[in-house]
């Protein structure tokens, strides 16, 4: 199928079956009991936080956190948005990281001021799912809410269920063991509330797909979500935003597992700015400016390595596959909406040797692993909005 595909096979064998088994579980759930399971081991319906560490567990350290990562950065947001020549245009698209808040918050922060719209679809990393063999699929939930820093954040269930009814039924699960187990998604919802306190969200992991069949599937899922905004009316960054969860590079030769961590310039200082530097220029050349396929595909060829998909990684950034699965989504949105087309706005690199840990006092914040030459990540914050021009 062409990633310019926009119309949907309604007789895809298995979608109905799928549609209905979802509608039954959330049903159930709403019950206190599974699908085909009695009042036994009754799946919750509210997703608890995974990491207590690393992200803020209360409303309170959440506040705290804002206001020293505010603090940190200073003028430096608002001349950020000057230099780039954006006024007040929301988010259409954005990528932010997820590791811990006293390493990435300065970063994270940059996006809030473009968060405009109520809803947001969170395409987010699976950490578990190259080593588990899961591959090939957007991974749902079925929860009806995340608690998140003290609070439950909504997930939007008549939009998640409007998109798994359109989706193919061979592309998109529903999972949540999945969700319960990973933080790539829970990291992004307590900035998504600062921005909107009432804001909704889908959450999507992204599992590793190649890269053909990733436009194909960007392009289903373009399709869909136009289909659905054209049907309620809304518009993209304004009703209905695309958000990404990645980190950059994960760099160094201690602490990284039995491959003994990505370090090619070594690890020291030398090494550490050079590697920096490789990946501020891969974020500049190949995801900021204006958003098309050709960059994207050179994003793939720069940092996958193919062949092997227990190894996939040239670069070790930790959003590998939701980046250019959340960008080619984004681009063909805005196609199928006959929209303009977007551009990347570059809004702030860090890494957890160069900023540091911010200064949070009376908090319960920590990290879950250590910063310096031999272990260390990098941060990418990045904007999309729309141009004013056509492709």
């Amino acid at each position: 199928m062409s990633v310019f595909h926009l119309v949907n096979d309604h007789g895809r064998p298995g979608r109905c079956l799928r549609a209905a088994a979802f509608a039954l579980a959330v049903a159930a759930a709403a019950l206190g009991c599974s699908a085909g399971q009695a009042a036994a081991d009754p799946p919750p319906r509210v997703r608890a936080q995974v990491d207590s560490v690393g992200f803020a567990t209360t409303a309170a350290d959440m506040q705290a956190l804002i206001a020293a990562a505010a603090a940190r950065e200073g003028d430096a947001v608002a001349e950020v948005r000057a230099e780039l020549g954006l006024a007040d245009e929301p988010w259409i698209a954005a990528i932010m990281p997820h590791d811990d808040y006293i390493y990435a918050g300065p970063v994270d922060l940059h996006i809030l001021p473009g968060i405009k719209a109520p809803r947001w679809i969170v395409f987010g990393v699976c950490h578990a799912c190259r080593r588990l063999g899961v591959g090939g699929r957007l991974i749902f939930d079925s929860y009806a809410a995340w608690n998140m820093a003290g609070r439950d954040v909504p997930v939007d269930g008549e939009l998640r269920s409007a998109l798994l009814d359109l989706l193919p039924a061979e592309l998109a699960v529903v999972d949540d063991e999945r969700h319960a187990a990973e933080h790539s998604i829970e990291s992004v919802l307590p900035w998504l509330t600062a921005a909107i306190p009432d804001a909704e969200f889908v959450p999507v992991l992204v599992t590793g797909i190649e890269w053909p069949d990733m436009q194909e599937a960007a392009g289903d899922f373009a399709a869909a979500l136009a289909r659905i905004c054209r049907n309620r009316g809304w518009r993209p960054g304004i009703d209905v935003g695309i958000l990404i969860s990645a980190d950059a590079v994960h760099y160094g030769c201690d602490g990284w597992g039995p491959s003994g961590g990505h370090h090619p310039f070594g690890c020291d200082e030398p090494g550490h700015a050079a590697a920096v530097a490789r990946d501020v220029m891969l974020a500049e050349s190949t995801l900021a400016g204006p958003l098309r396929i050709d960059g994207l595909d050179r994003f793939v060829r720069l940092v996958w390595l193919p062949g092997d998909p227990a190894r996939p990684y040239r670069i070790t950034w930790c959003g590998i596959y939701s980046i250019p699965f959340g960008l080619a989504t984004a681009a063909r949105w805005q196609e199928a909406m006959d929209l303009p087309s977007l551009s990347g706005h570059l809004l702030r690199y860090g890494d957890s040797v160069t900023d540091g840990r911010l200064p949070v006092a009376d908090t319960a914040l920590g990290v879950t692993a250590p910063n310096n030459l031999a272990h260390w990540v990098g941060y990418p914050a990045l904007g999309y909005t729309a141009t004013t021009d056509r492709r």
